[in-house]
């Protein structure tokens, strides 16, 4: 059983199929629900805001229920690994909060923290339609990032009709620039030829400045054979009782260390063969990192 030290927070230790979401990024605030739909079924004409035309329009429609779990915008996004997304469905919305124009809609479900687990970023107009608006984050050709935005009949405790995400879905913050991954805490990893790995994977990332925790840096690694693993360097005094063995700043490499063949900012990363330490650096400044198995909540 972990244990739980200090304030509350995110837990350090991570499943695998969460990796890549753990820094997920909860940006607070209250989700509104209830019951009672509101009969005021006519569809505004709310501006979209200030969107610019995206690179490259959406031919399709965006109504329907898509082909997977989060709706038209997982059929939107060009992803090699889709991370994160959420679909609430064609019904009415009971959940979440609804707002008077499409920007509105989009900064509501920010602030609504696991509604919309993904960067902010410059968004552009794909496609317009009576009732939805489709706004995507493009790169190099590729859509990163896709929401839905509908403007629709909803519960009176969400507010009554009116615009919300219906959809949105992301690609592992792997595929995302480096500054915009950076900029939501998640430091990303590369194999020995330079592509990146997926945060499912491995990522590091700050520790949480509300726990003062943010003089740490974190390891999460998945590599095949745990449920996910987490590392920490230089923990403070109050975590030492909390990790498998003493951080060391400088150490030599164990012959039996596991090559992960992941790189980070001229660092590479080995596995001691029990797993208890990422031993992390090149050459002679190899620091070895202990395994962690508690949380700040």
């Amino acid at each position: 059983m972990r244990t739980k030290v200090g304030r509350r927070a995110v837990s350090a230790v991570v499943p695998r199929a969460a990796l890549g979401a753990v820094l997920g990024v909860l940006l607070g605030g209250v989700t509104a629900c209830g019951d009672d739909v509101a009969d005021d079924a006519s569809a505004r004409d709310a501006p979209s805001g200030s969107y610019a035309p995206a690179a490259t329009p959406y031919e399709g429609s965006l109504a329907g229920s898509g082909g997977g779990r989060y709706g038209v915008a997982g059929d939107v996004v060009d992803c090699a690994t889709v991370a994160a997304g959420f679909d609430h469905g064609p019904g009415p919305l009971a959940e979440a909060a609804t707002a008077d124009s499409v920007g509105a809609a989009v900064e509501t479900a920010y602030s609504e923290g696991l509604q919309l687990d993904a960067p902010r970023v410059d968004l552009a107009l794909a496609r317009a339609e009576d009732d939805r608006r489709l706004l995507t984050f493009e790169v190099g050709g590729r859509v990163l990032m896709a929401l839905v935005v509908r403007d629709g009949l909803a519960s009176e405790g969400a507010g009554g009709p009116g615009w919300y995400v219906q959809s949105w879905a992301r690609c592992d913050y792997a595929e995302f620039p480096a500054d915009v991954a950076e900029g939501m805490g998640v430091l990303v990893w590369a194999g020995a030829d330079g592509t990146p790995v997926p945060t499912s994977r491995v990522y590091s990332h700050p520790g949480p400045e509300h726990c003062g925790w943010q003089s740490m840096t974190f390891l999460a690694v998945d590599d095949g054979r745990r449920t996910g693993a987490s590392y920490v360097r230089e923990p403070i005094p109050e975590l030492e009782p909390h990790v498998a063995v003493p951080y060391r700043a400088r150490t030599a490499l164990p012959a039996d260390a596991v090559d992960t063949g992941w790189e980070r900012a001229g660092d590479h990363l080995w596995l001691s063969a029990d797993r208890d330490v990422a031993y992390v650096g090149a050459g002679d400044r190899v620091e070895a990192w202990p395994r962690f198995e508690t949380g700040c909540e």
